[in-house]
């Protein structure tokens, strides 16, 4: 982990802990931890601790908390985070509050998480605001507050927090702490979809798809589902070969669907391991091939989906008892492969 660089606290100029000699002590720690020797990071950030140096505090802190030239200390991190948290350095403020919120180095205690995260929330910390916007939004450290998460996670979107963007989308689009904003929903979902969030992606694939606060445009669902699936969302991929195997939004093409179902399908999707099952037993985008028709649907049936029962009793009065046999073989071989390595 990185650890800051910059020095960005009023209060530590005020408290006079940016003297000439310490500064350049701490200099020395980082360009010690930038080239990977940690022992020496290590013993120049502990020198310039003891002198009260509030970032070098924070980052033995964080030394200490990921074991870097050093074994894991939680206790210690906590101690050094709290020192420098003390001194107004948003970054302690969040860490101190996360070891509260998870437990580590000392018993959880979601209202001292509540109190040093807003601490670090209102010095414009966007981690700590999206933390915030959590808390209240799952009743932790305080009551479930809807109005309030979706304030502080708007103020931690505002900055770019790609969790809270998301979070945003959610909660416009089920009407959590306000009323139902499609139109919002859809922004927020595109601008976490942006910075890279597969569920946003799906998410605004769908909405795309089905019209749902914009008009209803295909081809960027497309776009949204095809950089969810190549991030490993099977859904998205599945959505994507719908589109293609319906001709939504482009001219139907039963190959490209079957690329799609067959990607998601080994993901473990079921409406995919259905979509690909039928492909096989109609020929569509493959040669007609009832055997591997029956395999998918049998992954398909094992794995919840009761609609692919009838059409596998259909299937099987149509294969030979060779042919059943292999199928059915060859979907449990599957299935306990998947169960292994999911």
């Amino acid at each position: 982990m990185k650890l800051i660089k910059s020095l960005f606290s009023p209060a530590l100029i005020l408290l006079g802990l940016l003297a000439a000699p310490v500064a350049a002590d701490y200099e020395a720690g980082m360009k010690a931890y930038e080239a990977g020797n940690f022992e020496a990071a290590l013993k120049e950030f502990t020198e310039d601790a003891q002198r009260g140096h509030a970032l070098a505090q924070f980052n033995l802190g964080m030394m200490y908390h990921y074991a870097q030239g050093t074994e894991q200390n939680y206790e210690r991190a906590m101690q050094l985070y709290a020192l420098s948290a003390q001194q107004g350095l948003a970054r302690a403020q969040y860490h101190l509050a996360s070891m509260y919120d998870n437990g580590e180095g000392t018993a959880q205690d979601y209202r001292e998480a509540y109190h040093w995260y807003e601490m670090a929330a209102k010095l414009e910390n966007a981690e700590a605001q999206y933390a915030l916007g959590t808390m209240n939004f799952y009743g932790q450290g305080k009551r479930t507050d809807y109005a309030e998460a979706l304030r502080w996670y708007e103020l931690a979107a505002a900055q770019n927090n790609r969790d809270a963007q998301y979070n945003l989308g959610v909660m416009y689009a089920s009407a959590y702490g306000t009323d139902a904003n499609p139109e919002l929903a859809l922004r927020w979902f595109v601008a976490a979809a942006d910075n890279g969030s597969a569920d946003a992606q799906y998410n605004a694939g769908l909405m795309y798809a089905e019209g749902a606060g914009s008009a209803q445009d295909y081809r960027l669902a497309r776009y949204y589902f095809s950089l969810a699936a190549s991030q490993g969302l099977a859904a998205a991929g599945t959505r994507a070969g719908i589109l293609y195997a319906s001709g939504f939004g482009v001219e139907r093409d039963y190959e490209i669907a079957q690329r799609w179902f067959t990607d998601a399908a080994q993901k473990g999707d079921v409406p995919a391991q259905s979509f690909l099952g039928r492909l096989y037993m109609n020929g569509m985008g493959v040669e007609q091939d009832p055997p591997t028709a029956f395999m998918w649907y049998q992954i398909a049936h094992n794995n919840g989906d009761r609609a692919a029962l009838p059409v596998l009793t259909a299937l099987r009065a149509n294969l030979t008892p060779e042919q059943l046999t292999d199928a059915e073989q060859r979907a449990t071989a599957w299935l306990e492969r998947y169960a292994q390595n999911p």
